[in-house]
């Protein structure tokens, strides 16, 4: 089957040489977009060459905006990876919609494509505020067709007391609908939602609740029963697994999570933890098949600061993440413990970026797979709209096996430049 044009005229792809880190419990607490503010309008080309190589361009023109990239890496195996996002929003009376393009792409061992069209949009109406999402993803896989979809609707009563809200959410997979209706309300600086699937595995309970104020911010859930997935949600290119469409769904016995931040000067920290019973999860096995494990029991605990010092002539961002896991039963890959550091510093035009991970020894699919840890640094000098910088990935020449007969190809170079202006 003949390869789709477009896919390559636009790739965007968001690089990291360093392996993912595990896929910890987060409480997310999504809110309707209600509106866009306008960006500034810039233009980004940036280009790099070497042991590694790539190309990404962003135009961000107010209520327009294009992204895309490409790269080419062999950090463990050699793969190509990329996708692209294009999006307008128009502005109405009452009323703004935005539609947008997305495409994806990754090659390694198997072909993975995937576009999916979508459509954001809000009507302000009194005393109602409806606002929706939908997208449809058609994937690729080994040249043959796999569709899936997402969508929510919100209804928000903006003049009654407490702001109550409906939310209608749901995933078109394997030609079923699987939706899911959720109710939300805001009780002075209290936020509660509660909602369920009203289907395939109801009922299957979902309460968060969070406490908000400017400089701190309290949440916690509890979750039971059936969790559908879409491919789009479970996708991790990082990791060599052999994907197929549906992917099945997961099923809890509760789930408990509690995170608290805490926001001074631009200095946040968080802290948060969860503790997860499963009768069915997902899991890698044989052949990097997704397979299940059931009954198994998580408990994940996670820290992370982001620190940030502005000066006339000097910048320095810093932010670190320890996460501690422990299961009764073998969840492939996840690290009992993995901390990942980035720094990013600027004195004059001189501007230098460094990532730092240690992953401790976890288990493969068939062997136990070695403690590493990975440096990857970029300098350079910015004149004005362009910068010329060097990359060095892998500083230290890690060679460990990463992943089951995966192994680090070792220290690499590569070099760029970067042209990004203002409108």
């Amino acid at each position: 089957m003949t390869n789709i044009p477009m896919l390559y005229i636009f790739l965007l792809f968001s690089y990291d040489s360093i392996p993912p880190l595990p896929d910890l419990s987060k409480i997310e607490f999504l809110e309707p977009v209600l509106w866009i503010e306008p960006a500034e309008r810039t233009i980004r080309i940036n280009g790099f060459a070497g042991q590694f190589y790539g190309l990404d361009f962003g135009f961000d023109l107010r209520s327009f905006l294009a992204h895309g990239q490409f790269i080419r890496s062999n950090d463990w195996d050699s793969t190509d990876t990329g996708s692209a996002l294009i999006s307008h929003v128009i502005n109405l009376p009452h009323f703004w919609i935005k539609p947008s393009l997305r495409a994806r792409l990754l090659r390694r061992q198997n072909d993975y494509k995937q576009i999916a069209p979508g459509l954001e949009f809000t009507l302000f109406t009194s005393p109602l505020v409806a606002a929706g999402t939908f997208e449809y993803s058609h994937w690729l896989i080994n040249d043959k067709d796999s569709p899936e979809a997402t969508g929510e609707l919100a209804f928000i009563f903006d003049q009654t007391t407490f702001f109550p809200s409906i939310f209608i959410s749901g995933i078109y997979a394997t030609r079923q609908l699987k939706p899911s209706l959720f109710a939300q309300l805001n009780v002075n600086k209290f936020h509660l939602k509660l909602g369920s699937p009203i289907k395939t595995g109801f009922p299957s309970p979902d309460f968060s609740v969070r406490f908000s104020e400017p400089w701190v911010e309290i949440a916690a859930n509890v979750q039971t029963g059936v969790r559908h997935n879409t491919l789009a949600q479970y996708f991790k290119p990082e990791i060599p697994i052999n994907y197929s469409i549906d992917i099945p769904a997961e099923t809890l016995k509760v789930a408990l999570a509690l995170r608290a931040e805490l926001n001074i000067h631009e200095q946040i920290f968080t802290v948060g933890g969860s503790y997860r019973e499963w009768l069915y999860r997902l899991n890698i096995g044989e052949d990097y098949e997704i397979s299940s494990t059931r009954k198994t029991e998580e408990t994940e605990l996670e820290f992370c600061a982001k620190n940030h010092l502005r000066f006339t002539n000097f910048g320095l961002s810093n932010t670190i993440n320890i996460q501690y896991s422990r299961s009764d039963s073998t969840i492939t890959f996840l690290p009992d413990i993995a901390v990942f550091d980035t720094l990013q510093m600027g004195i004059g035009v001189f501007e230098l970026s460094t990532d730092f991970c240690y992953v401790s020894q976890r288990y493969g699919i068939e062997k136990l797979l070695p403690r590493y840890y990975i440096i990857n640094m970029t300098a350079g000098l910015r004149f004005s709209f362009v910068k010329i910088y060097f990359m060095a990935h892998n500083i230290t020449d890690e060679r460990s096996e990463i992943y089951d007969d995966y192994y680090f190809t070792g220290r690499q170079y590569s070099g760029g430049i970067e042209i990004r202006q203002r409108l």
